[in-house]
């Protein structure tokens, strides 16, 4: 591969027809299949409308689109596209210039993923530019020139700051710019710009240039590098535009967050490599993205994914990285969590300012996020175990209903995770959902005809599904407990509270309710919670057989291990099989057993 990227090079009439054209432009669009002598016969059909319009813009020069060219037959290849007007022969014409991405790629991967071969494949003239490696602490400085290039300097930025002080490079009044543009530097900002008057370039103290140094935050194979072109001062906008290439091999188009691609590699380096220690790997999934999507279109849809990653990236600051993983999912690498608080404060920003970003904003559809989390060494050393605990923490914080955060914790998800791997069970919330309405269905069937085992059967189910703790069966006019699966309860032989008014409000009218108990420091608390923590319950699920005033059993569902709220889908399952067992009660009470 040459040291050069083909740049594709076309001058085009006010009827978009071929005037001339570079031999890489022939050579690319070789196997179209037919002659290319128009616009139409070498764009795609998508980019056409667009290409036109923005080659018709008067404020085009120094922009750039991404559009899609034919490269054979059967195939549309994606390219970098900018143009400006120009003369031709005489002749009023446009300069349309591509570059195709795929290219850019291979040519990245080729040089190893040198940043400064990219800069210089990608045609920047006689310029110096500079790169700085967060890993290893070194600065480069390489100067282009008549298509070649001299290293000026490439060593550890520590010992090039002591070396140009001490040869003078930098006048005494402007030392302080200088070892400000160091510290910035070294903190791997997502911008920096800074100018100070030196002699480095020159290497004589007697003559000095303005120099501006423009650079851009790159991800290169998971690593952290400051990326910049250093020019005369009165050069430097020139490079404002230019960078939007460099950005786009790496980012999301529609978010400006990082890609798929680039953020896994940065994550897996973080982990795997570096080992930053109180490291977070966080993965957040918009809900009720898909209504928005559906009911307000495509375009709604994109605006909430943008400001999304706009929000991402405000709160995440230079604590970290956040790239988008694939549709309304986003994979974030966040420092600094020392501790629970500081992890809790991190993931609830998140979910505040994402609910209420959106708030109102999409009639009754309330989008909001819901996000899993594991902490590097914690709870793994490698980014696949990581991942595989956060996606498991996504999974449960949408079991549970959504709009919550969960991070992994080896108390009480270690053996719930070890089980489901081994049985390859997690699944995606929606499927979950159906998959359980199904089985409420067949039950609802079942029950007709074999009640007591039909009713087992379903408890057993909704135990190991939901995973509870505890289900007690309570019947008679004493409420005895009857029947009981899991952990046997201490203070839980009878259901009196179940004669209470309190009980009765908690109904509401129906023949369920769900409560949970967060922990409090309220010293006034309700009878119905006081007998709930007596028997070590902190999540309950009940429900009636009967009516408020004569209940002839209730059902408790139990988690005692840590309070939680109940997910939509296991609510709708405890509804409908309360509403089974009190139909059919009601037309024959003696088919009910416990």
């Amino acid at each position: 591969m040459s040291s050069k990227i083909d740049i594709k090079c076309v001058y085009l009439n006010e009827n978009f027809e071929i005037l001339d054209a570079n031999r890489e432009f022939y050579v690319y669009f070789d196997a179209v299949g037919h002659d290319v002598n128009t616009l139409e016969d070498f764009t795609g059909t998508g980019s056409l409308s667009p290409l036109k319009k923005f080659l018709l813009s008067e404020n085009k020069q120094n922009k750039y689109k991404l559009l899609k060219f034919k490269k054979n037959r059967h195939t549309l290849k994606t390219n970098f596209v900018t143009a400006y007007d120009s003369i031709f022969k005489g002749q009023k014409s446009v300069c349309l210039k591509m570059i195709d991405i795929e290219q850019c790629i291979k040519f990245i991967k080729k040089q190893n993923n040198d940043t400064d071969e990219l800069i210089y494949a990608l045609s920047i003239p006689n310029d110096s530019i500079f790169s700085y490696h967060e890993n290893d602490n070194f600065i480069k400085i390489t100067q282009f020139y008549n298509n070649k290039k001299n290293v000026l300097y490439e060593c550890d930025i520590d010992e090039w700051k002591k070396y140009c002080l001490e040869q003078k490079f930098i006048p005494e009044n402007q030392e302080s710019a200088f070892l400000n543009f160091i510290e910035k530097i070294k903190t791997c900002p997502k911008e920096i710009n800074a100018s100070f008057y030196t002699s480095l370039r020159t290497n004589n103290p007697e003559i000095l240039e303005n120099l501006y140094f423009l650079g851009i935050r790159f991800v290169s194979n998971g690593e952290l590098t400051v990326v910049g072109r250093i020019v005369l001062k009165e050069n430097a906008e020139q490079f404002r535009q230019q960078k939007y290439i460099i950005e786009q091999l790496h980012t999301d188009s529609l978010t400006k967050l990082f890609n798929k691609e680039t953020i896994t590699t940065y994550a897996k380096r973080v982990f795997e490599e570096h080992k930053k220690e109180n490291s977070a790997l966080v993965i957040m999934d918009l809900d009720h993205f898909k209504p928005v999507n559906d009911t307000f279109g495509h375009l709604a849809g994109d605006k909430v994914l943008s400001r999304t990653g706009e929000i991402l990236k405000e709160i995440i600051g230079e604590r970290g990285l956040v790239g988008r993983y694939g549709g309304d999912e986003f994979l974030i690498v966040s420092y600094g969590m020392k501790n629970e608080t500081i992890l809790r404060g991190f993931l609830h920003s998140i979910l505040l300012k994402i609910k209420n970003e959106f708030a109102g904003k999409f009639d009754d559809i309330s989008i909001s996020c819901s996000i899993g989390c594991a902490v590097f060494p914690k709870n793994g050393t490698s980014y696949d175990e990581l991942f595989k605990k956060a996606d498991f923490g996504l999974y449960r914080a949408k079991d549970k209903g959504r709009n919550r955060y969960v991070f992994f914790r080896d108390d009480l998800h270690a053996e719930l995770f070890r089980k489901s791997v081994q049985a390859n069970d997690i699944v995606k919330y929606a499927d979950r959902e159906v998959q359980e309405l199904k089985y409420m269905a067949e039950f609802m069937q079942d029950i007709a005809v074999a009640p007591k085992e039909a009713v087992e059967r379903i408890l057993t189910h909704l135990k190991e599904t939901f995973n509870l703790d505890n289900i007690t069966v309570f019947a008679g006019d004493d409420l005895k407990a009857e029947f009981s699966l899991g952990k046997k309860l201490v203070n839980h032989q009878n259901a009196n509270y179940a004669k209470s008014n309190e009980f009765k409000k908690l109904l509401s009218g129906k023949n369920y309710f769900t409560n949970s108990f967060i922990e409090s420091t309220l010293e006034t608390k309700s009878s119905f919670r006081q007998e709930m923590e007596l028997s070590g319950i902190k999540s309950t699920a009940q429900c009636i057989l009967g009516t408020a005033e004569n209940i002839k059993a209730l059902i408790t569902f139990n988690h005692t291990k840590i309070s939680q709220l109940w997910a939509e889908y296991e609510i709708n399952c405890i509804a409908m099989f309360a509403s089974a067992l009190n139909l059919l009660y009601n037309k024959n009470p003696q088919k009910i057993i416990f």
